[in-house]
């Protein structure tokens, strides 16, 4: 086992709890309102989810507007608070391997620790049935919000 395999083993418990809450929250979005904008969890030092969003300037918004600022605002907090690992999800169109592209709520997972997974759970909308959701993907990621890298502001 390697050390990233070894690394993602021991904060599996961490990537569930954040994971899991955005996945929720974003599931309630799409059945509620039919779609979301980007929102983001983080897991302090003491084991609490934090649920964190972000407004931008204007009533008509996207999620191109609003993922930077959720980003700052992320990179702020870790700045700040005793955080353990971040989380950002956002609607998603993703394609793998010999598949065609699909929908998918996709969570972008961070830990001070160095590991950053994206984790996909793929979903399909139903004429009469709503949405139904597929199965959780995760693979290694490289950051986005990389807020305990080198290019934390």
């Amino acid at each position: 086992m390697n050390s990233t395999d070894t690394l993602y083993a021991e904060l599996k418990p961490d990537i569930a709890v954040v994971a899991n809450q955005l996945f929720e929250l974003s599931e309630a979005f799409l059945r509620d309102q039919g779609n979301f904008l980007p929102h983001a969890a983080v897991l302090t030092d003491d084991g609490d989810i934090k649920l964190v969003g972000a407004v931008a300037e204007s009533d008509l918004t996207n999620s191109g507007e609003i993922l930077p600022i959720l980003h700052n605002g992320l990179r702020q907090q870790a700045r700040e608070l005793s955080l353990q690992a971040i989380g950002v999800a956002e609607n998603a169109t993703v394609t793998f391997e010999g598949q065609r592209p699909t929908k998918a709520i996709k969570v972008l997972f961070e830990h001070k620790r160095g590991l950053t997974v994206a984790l996909y759970l793929p979903f399909e909308k139903k004429l009469l049935r709503g949405y139904i959701m597929g199965t959780t993907i995760s693979k290694l990621a490289a950051p986005e919000v990389n807020a305990w890298g080198p290019d934390a502001v």
